[in-house]
This record gives C-alpha cells, sequence and structure tokens, in this order.
C-alpha cells in the first residue's frame, strides 16, 4: 500500500508541475481583490505557486507546507525568478502565528488533518487576519470518497455547506460547490468534490 503521497515524488522532480501552472483558478480569476501591499500567507503551500504568483505582482508573500521537498522546489522556483519569498517547513498542527495578515490562502489541504486540527486552524486563521482581510480557502468535501490512494492521508473531508458555514459574520464574496477530475504525474487519476470560498473579514 502506498503510504506517501503522490506529491511527494512529483516535488523531487525539478521537471515534473504536482499540480497545475500557474496560480489556482480562484486566484487568478480574483486576485484584483487583494488590496496593494497586502501580506499574505499561503497554508499548504506545496510547490508555492499562488505564493509565487502574488510575489510577482508585487505582494509580501510568504507559505508553508509540510512537505520538506514541496518547500525545497518552491524556493528554487522563486529563486529563477529572482523573488524574494519566505517558505519554510511546517506541520499545520503545530503553527503558531506571529502577525496578522490581509490575506489568507490554503487550497487542498485543510481536509488532510484531523478535524480538530483543521478547525483550530481555521479559527486561529480567522483571528490572526486584518480587518477587510480576504481568505481563499478551498477543500475536497465528502460529496465523493477520497481517491484510493489519498485515503490514508485525507482525515476529515468536509461536509458539502461546511466551509461557508464556518465564515458567519464575513462577507462571502465568491462560492463554488461540484466536482472534477485531476491529473497528476506518474498518470495518477483522481476525481474530487470540492469546495471553495473567497471570504473578507467585516470590520
Amino acid at each position: 500500500m502506498q503510504t506517501r503521497p503522490f506529491w511527494e515524488q512529483s516535488y523531487s522532480d525539478p521537471n515534473a508541475v504536482s499540480f497545475s501552472k500557474g496560480p489556482t483558478a480562484d486566484l487568478a480569476e480574483f486576485h484584483h481583490l487583494i488590496s496593494p501591499r497586502s501580506t499574505v500567507l499561503d497554508v499548504g503551500c506545496g510547490e508555492g505557486r499562488n505564493a509565487i504568483f502574488l510575489a510577482g505582482l508585487g505582494y509580501c508573500a510568504e507559505g508553508f507546507d509540510l512537505s520538506e521537498a514541496g518547500i525545497a522546489k518552491a524556493q528554487a522556483i522563486a529563486a529563477t525568478q529572482n523573488l524574494d519569498i519566505r517558505f519554510w517547513a511546517q506541520d499545520m498542527a503545530e503553527f503558531a502565528f506571529a502577525q496578522d495578515y490581509d490575506v489568507i490562502l490554503s487550497h487542498g489541504v485543510l481536509h488532510l488533518p484531523e478535524k480538530s486540527v483543521r478547525n483550530a486552524f481555521i479559527t486561529l486563521a480567522q483571528t490572526h487576519t486584518k480587518p477587510s482581510g480576504l481568505h481563499f480557502i478551498g477543500v475536497f468535501t465528502n460529496r465523493l470518497p477520497a481517491a484510493p490512494d489519498m485515503v490514508a492521508v485525507t482525515k476529515s473531508l468536509f461536509d458539502v455547506g461546511e466551509l461557508p458555514a464556518m465564515y458567519d459574520g464575513w462577507e462571502i464574496l465568491h462560492h463554488y460547490e461540484g466536482t472534477f477530475h485531476d491529473e497528476h504525474p506518474g498518470g495518477v487519476r483522481h476525481h474530487h468534490a470540492y469546495e471553495r470560498i473567497i471570504a473578507r473579514k467585516l470590520t
């Protein structure tokens, strides 16, 4: 049985792209909502595609991920583009906020740890978001079961509607819920159920 997630191999391959090139679809479409000079934290940044995209637009972006290989690759990609981005390896369960951010991103990650861990993290992230700040959040839901090769690392698929409900009191600027097919290096194919929101913290 596979015990390491598929992305660890492609993170270690400088010629492979574990997920899609460029930013996630929501960030590509709605990055104009982010105010100039915003500070951005990318949680579970992987190869750093969102942080690198935003840093290239002049934002002060940084990110962490559990995968040391992913962080090493993000650092290498940022260096080739002459971008000064702080990336570091970090377990979400042990992360302590040292500052407040204007924008917090998390895509395809929060359903991986235990529910208590991800719920506590979301609460902390909301607390450490500046007034009028934004969250760009995407998670997998239990509309579909976890892919067979992902069961061991997927501890808490969200219920449909659970994510936006956790942002009661925030302004939901964008919401999408559905399914999609995905393919990764090595011929790994998945069918996921997904929910994403862009939410603004009200003052």
